[in-house]
């Protein structure tokens, strides 16, 4: 079956097209910014990775071309899986959104336990990406702050800038999921010589105007597939406040 490109909406049109020009994923720019780049102005919202994926699939399996006019080849592949993707990793998808964000906007959160994935604004060395999942809806604001506090004794900043996060309703008490992550650009120059696998998130004390670094704040995970370092904040911990990215001085 062929499908002139002019008997589709606009909006699932560009998503489609945008699919069949990304190239693999890999390093920094994984997964999670190659499906924020898909979403990112084709007018297509509040669709997950999943039904994405499975909306490619039907359509090539019945046969379906997209082209301009003359039969050819569309895109192969899942949205971040291509022919390896498993039934796995397409049900860990399922109930995740990925949002883009910019600095010191709001961007409006679902509630109903949905996993999103706000990713911001490029800054020096990589993005900043927050994690929120609850059963009641948010806002969320992130600001860049570029003249931030001294890192910790023993560390410098990774990332030159710290982030200051905002929760308009929850204050960030009482989330299923909340996580402070930082995706590092490996062809930055800023990493020449960086070993970011032994990057740390901290956040800032209000009482003492310090960053503190510490196991309290939560789990600290790096991912090597995404160059990403993730921190899964305890119940206890609110994300609301102000998180730099360090790293330890080599001796």
């Amino acid at each position: 079956m062929y499908i002139p490109l002019s008997l589709l909406p606009l909006s699932l049109l560009l998503g489609l097209q945008s699919v069949a020009a990304l190239p693999a994923a890999n390093g920094v720019r994984g997964g999670k910014q190659q499906m924020a780049q898909i979403l990112r102005g084709t007018g297509i919202r509040g669709m997950t990775v999943n039904q994405l994926n499975t909306l490619l699939r039907n359509l090539q399996a019945q046969g379906v071309t997209l082209g301009c006019g003359a039969q050819g080849g569309g895109g192969q592949g899942a949205v971040g899986g291509g022919e390896g993707a498993t039934g796995g990793e397409e049900e860990a998808k399922e109930n995740e959104l990925v949002l883009n964000g910019k600095f010191d906007v709001p961007v409006a959160v679902q509630g109903g336990e949905l996993k999103q994935d706000i990713l911001f604004t490029s800054t020096a060395v990589g993005a900043f990406e927050y994690e929120y999942q609850a059963a009641n809806a948010d806002e969320v604001t992130v600001s860049e702050n570029k003249s931030p506090a001294a890192p910790p004794a023993g560390f410098e900043a990774i990332e030159p800038s710290s982030f200051k996060i905002t929760l308009a309703q929850s204050k960030g008490a009482g989330l299923t999921l909340s996580k402070i992550d930082y995706i590092f650009d490996p062809a930055s120059a800023g990493l020449q010589g960086k070993d970011i696998t032994k990057s740390q998130v901290g956040k800032l004390c209000e009482n003492t105007g310090q960053f503190v670094i510490s196991d309290t704040l939560g789990s600290l995970e790096f991912e090597l597939e995404e160059n990403e370092v993730t921190l899964n904040l305890d119940k206890n911990v609110t994300a609301e406040g102000e998180w730099g990215i360090f790293l330890p001085i080599a001796a």
